[in-house]
């Protein structure tokens, strides 16, 4: 059962807590009250993750909403000014008994521009003491199996994202933290990370992916966690924020003219409504009513349109996108929350 609660820098917004049934075995990142303050500022406040293991869990918010140093300090970058947690069973408090099972790309890839991508990773494994061995099969695991002999350089920057995963996943992590990773890529190259990052999860991988796109988010992730100014704003699955917000109606006649009469069909049955600049009638239904309620009321419509000599060309019961729920949340109005 899931327990809604503020917690500090919320907003008073609704924060999903979601720990009556996940216990912390079941968990791969716990933290309670992580805070991080910088000369007065409080980047991050209170931050209470839940990160189910085995979950791809999305992390977004706006540039500035204290992302990066959350994920900073989850990989031992950062100290906490306060809070505590653990990673993989493991204190947060001693980071060196949890990174080696830990893989990460933030900020983008940084690598040697001469060198090869294949030999960019020697490298790697070799200053981290890792089995070189496992170079052509991340190379071929992120798909640059034909390609790991190029250097750099010639690297498109989905190519460069690509093999920075590729570098993430050396230490065969069980927990793999990615920052922006489909940052400037064209929408090819967005719909193979979202494949990629997928079948991450798929083989058992806790991965934490952090993104200002949330249309993107919303198709890869299991489980949410939004943070604005620092303070955590929801968390939770995604389609417990998408069903926290109340199903509608949404109604457009054949005829312009008849807008005005659907409307007022609408208010006969005491529905509040309102009518939409492009010539449709929506209906917000109660929170508390369910797809099959939300469906009898849209039958009702129907009989009463028809009856009235109105045919309707659109007809829909739809929920908020997590794009719009998140907009209801935080105010924001875009697509692209930085």
């Amino acid at each position: 059962m899931s327990t809604t609660t503020d917690a500090p820098g919320s907003y008073g917004l609704p924060v999903a807590q979601d720990r009556s049934t996940t216990s912390s075995d079941d968990l791969a990142v716990r933290t309670e009250g992580l805070t991080k303050v910088y000369s007065g500022h409080t980047v991050v406040d209170g931050v209470a993750l839940a990160l189910p293991a085995g979950s791809v869990s999305g992390f977004v918010g706006p540039n500035g909403a204290g992302k990066t140093t959350t994920i900073r300090m989850l990989l031992g970058l950062v100290r906490p000014t306060s809070g505590s947690g653990s990673v993989l069973g493991e204190p947060l408090s001693h980071p060196a008994h949890y990174l080696p099972r830990v893989g990460a790309m933030i900020e983008g890839p940084a690598f040697t521009p001469a060198l090869s991508g294949r030999d960019n990773l020697l490298v790697l494994a070799r200053a981290g003491r890792l089995p070189t061995s496992r170079v052509p099969h991340v190379l071929e695991r992120v798909g640059l199996g034909d390609r790991g002999g190029d250097p750099f350089r010639s690297f498109s920057l989905g190519m460069k994202q690509r093999l920075g995963i590729a570098a993430a996943l050396l230490p065969q992590p069980k927990l793999l933290v990615l920052d922006e990773p489909t940052n400037g890529l064209d929408p090819a190259g967005i719909a193979q990370m979202r494949e990629l990052i997928a079948s991450f999860r798929d083989e058992g991988m806790t991965v934490f992916v952090s993104s200002h796109l949330l249309s993107e988010v919303e198709q890869v992730a299991d489980h949410l966690v939004m943070i604005r100014g620092g303070g955590l704003v929801f968390q939770g699955p995604v389609e417990d924020l998408v069903r926290s917000h109340p199903p509608r109606l949404v109604l457009r006649p054949e005829q312009s003219g008849d807008v005005s009469l659907v409307d007022d069909i609408v208010a006969a049955l005491d529905w509040p409504s309102t009518v939409t600049a492009d010539g449709e009638v929506v209906v917000e239904l109660a929170l508390s009513s369910s797809d099959d309620d939300a469906y009898l009321r849209a039958a009702e419509v129907n009989r009463r349109a028809h009856a009235a000599g109105v045919v309707l060309t659109r007809l829909e019961v739809r929920r908020p996108t997590l794009e719009e729920a998140f907009f209801e949340l935080t105010g924001t109005g875009s697509g692209d929350v930085r």
